[in-house]
């Protein structure tokens, strides 16, 4: 199922669940936050997913993000 995300989605999804804001992504990956916000929107839609935690489920299970 992971393979559904792109590269740039995988690291989108890692800073969500790092608790970056979409301001804080755009500006770590030098994109506009329209363009996070777009990819965003992807993300939820690919996995078919509607809340935050949904998908910090998701990236555990998958090892895009790990609990420290």
């Amino acid at each position: 199922m992971r393979d559904i995300l792109s590269r740039r989605e995988r690291q989108i999804v890692k800073l969500i669940t790092e608790g970056y804001s979409s301001r804080e992504i755009a500006e770590t990956l030098a994109v506009s936050p329209r363009t996070v916000e777009a990819h965003r929107a992807n993300i939820y839609r690919k996995l078919g997913m509607h809340n935050l935690a949904d998908l910090i489920k998701y990236a555990i299970k998958v090892g895009i993000s790990g609990i420290d």
